[in-house]
């Protein structure tokens, strides 16, 4: 199998020169192609672009990055049925990682690499129109603006590299408590219709973190084929506060003004434009009247997950 390792140097913990100078003669020893990227969407223009070239090949891409660099790299092969992922997490959330499992970037990496079993996942696609794939979660409001005025920030960078860049979305969440403006929400699934009022956010999961390790979906399960939505609606601004950090601890599931939903497929309408996020990427405003959809994808993902080694 191909082993292709994609760096994102610009990942929330940044890059480590110390330890790259002594584990990249070892991956490049044992036969893996090295990629570096140099800019946002680098790293899903380049794997699609080697998916198109090497359609029936076997691949395993090392993602070192974060969610978002994750979220590139399957959208990129997301046509290529021979690819396996392995992640290596060094941004500011690792969500991906936090699930599905991660490796660490040391000599060790091949072994593990090569004694490391691999397991199928279900993926959510999802469109507004146009079809894309999240791994984790994706959603709209609240949530989705607070990412993207914590990810257009200079302050994440500064703070990044202080390594305490989960700080930028405490600062932005306070900013947007304030200034967000709760929306009506039609959401259908499974058949049924559902209406809300003053929605805060909903986020459609296929595991149960998001946002650096909130739980957002306790029981949310990747092999499952089902999605777990969770609307956060009919809040004032100080109880909606109060609900937002009991997601840490999962226990926002108690409030009655948390609605979850569990279906093979969600489509829903706003009354007014609300920016929409994927594995906590910007995917832009979904306008008012406009539809999104999400389903769990009967095309599955694979991740190579470690087995304990001996040290």
């Amino acid at each position: 199998m191909r082993k292709i390792a994609v760096f994102n140097p610009n990942a929330g913990k940044g890059m480590n020169q110390r330890q790259l100078s002594e584990v990249l003669p070892v991956l490049k020893d044992a036969g893996f192609d090295i990629w570096f990227t140099a800019s946002k969407h680098d790293a899903e223009n380049r794997i699609r672009e080697w998916c198109r070239i090497h359609p029936s090949e076997r691949v395993c891409f090392i993602v070192s990055g974060g969610d978002g660099t994750m979220h590139e790299a399957i959208n990129g092969a997301a046509d290529h049925p021979h690819a396996v992922f392995a992640s290596i997490p060094t941004g500011s959330g690792n969500d991906f990682a936090r699930y599905f499992g991660g490796f660490e970037l040391d000599e060790k990496l091949p072994e593990r690499l090569n004694s490391s079993v691999i397991k199928q996942h279900d993926v959510i696609s999802y469109g507004m129109p146009a079809v894309r794939t999240a791994v984790s979660n994706m959603g709209a409001g609240f949530d989705a603006e607070v990412a993207y005025s914590a990810n257009q920030s200079k302050l994440k960078k500064l703070l990044n590299k202080l390594s305490i860049g989960k700080v930028v979305y405490v600062v932005f969440l306070i900013r947007q408590l304030m200034s967000f403006k709760p929306f009506k929400l039609e959401l259908t699934a499974d058949n049924k219709s559902y209406s809300f009022d003053r929605v805060w956010f909903m986020t459609i999961s296929n595991q149960p973190y998001f946002g650096g390790g909130m739980i957002i979906a306790p029981t949310a399960d990747s092999k499952d084929g089902e999605l777990d939505i969770t609307v956060v609606h009919g809040l004032s601004r100080l109880k909606f506060l109060l609900v937002f950090v009991s997601v840490f601890k999962g226990t926002h599931t108690k409030f009655k003004e948390v609605s979850l939903i569990r279906s093979g497929a969600v489509s829903c309408r706003s009354d007014r434009a609300v920016r929409v996020h994927a594995d906590g990427e910007d995917n832009g405003l979904l306008k008012a009247g406009h539809e999104l959809k999400a389903a769990a994808s009967t095309r599955k993902i694979r991740v190579a997950s470690k087995l304990a080694l001996d040290e």
